[in-house]
């Protein structure tokens, strides 16, 4: 039987949040667990310590929330069902949705119509919302406790204990939770803080057709940032870097002919005007190549799944410039959906013959 014990990280400027997000864990009962130092440099880690060391007496897993999230309607329930089908797992309830690596996976694995995405073993872990089997969080609390509070983000030495003692670490799709804020207290983090995929009205995992697929990951994934396609590889390149490889470029390490993308947007592309096509091409490259990959990774997925729509939404409201989002944002969501579906079945034909 899955026990849950929670404990929320507190910086006392957020104190008028935490009754509202007490109310929202109900049944659960996190304890509160206050910034020990809450006038000093702002540091998660300080806080992330104690969280991970409050662990109730009987549990199986514990959960740790920072305490500027917005939790989707029955957040414990759905909690719960998450963790039973990953029991041995770090379970996460959230990602951003501009990360290098793992905003992509998770789109990978909404297109695909997976209850889970598999989060990458070298990007910071998303611990907005974080569970981890007993044994393990009580292992963390100590690995933790012996790194400084100058290191500041907890995220990052996350990932480090994760990856060490080989914890699979996967986060739901769609997500349990939301950042509540626009800004955040550390200084840095304060743009973009948005979810990947949150549907709140959507409860996980009743409306996924494929509840217990998890997707590999692949070598390279897919950023759209500032109307610009590129392509990153999962391992190899450093995360923190903030440049890709240009798509078209670096279409063969995916597998991929760039002139096969640009043949399969050519109908779409004409006839518009000439201020979109530029930033119109780097949409439909970038989801058509989504599609792809999820066609050679999924291949016995019927379809895209139903939070495909919010997946590549999120992506287009994340990757275009200000001025093209305020001109272009309607017409680039239509095109990238069609690109996806197109990704999907043409590589699947083209691999059949």
């Amino acid at each position: 039987m899955i026990r849950i014990s929670a404990a929320i990280m507190h910086h006392p400027r957020r104190a008028h949040r935490i009754p509202s997000l007490l109310r929202a864990c109900a049944p659960l009962e996190p304890a509160v667990v206050p910034d020990p130092e809450p006038d000093g440099r702002p540091s998660p880690l300080r806080t992330a310590k104690r969280a991970w060391a409050a662990i109730d007496d009987g549990a199986t897993h514990h959960l740790v929330l920072q305490d500027d999230v917005r939790l989707a309607p029955g957040f414990a329930a759905q909690l719960r069902d998450a963790i039973a089908g990953r029991p041995a797992h770090g379970v996460s309830s959230f990602c951003l949705w501009h990360t290098p690596h793992n905003s992509y996976l998770v789109r990978r694995a909404a297109v695909a119509g997976a209850a889970y995405a598999p989060l990458s073993p070298y990007e910071w872990t998303p611990t907005q919302a974080f569970v981890l089997p007993v044994e393990h969080a009580r292992a963390l609390a100590d690995y933790l406790a012996g790194i400084p509070d100058e290191v500041q983000d907890d995220d990052e030495m996350v990932v480090i204990f994760c990856r060490e003692r080989g914890i699979p670490v996967v986060t739901t799709v769609p997500h349990l939770m939301d950042h509540g804020h626009a800004e955040s207290l550390v200084e840095g983090h304060s743009d973009g803080l948005r979810a990947t995929v949150f549907t709140p009205d959507r409860r996980w995992p009743v409306d996924h057709p494929s509840a217990d697929l998890e997707l590999p990951p692949g070598t390279c994934t897919v950023a759209l940032q500032d109307s610009v396609c590129s392509i990153r590889l999962m391992h190899g390149d450093p995360v923190e870097h903030e440049f890709g490889w240009y798509w078209y470029d670096a279409c063969p390490l995916a597998g991929v002919d760039p002139e096969e993308v640009l043949d399969a947007a050519a109908p779409h592309l004409s006839g518009l005007p000439a201020r979109a096509v530029p930033a119109m091409t780097e949409v439909w490259a970038a989801c058509y190549l989504l599609g792809v990959d999820v066609a050679r990774s999924a291949p016995s997925s019927a379809g895209p799944g139903p939070l495909m729509p919010a997946a590549v939404e999120s992506w287009i409201d994340q990757g275009l410039t200000r001025r093209d989002h305020r001109e272009l944002r309607g017409d680039c969501v239509r095109l990238a959906l069609e690109a996806v579906r197109q990704g999907m079945g043409e590589r699947r034909f083209a691999d059949a013959t």
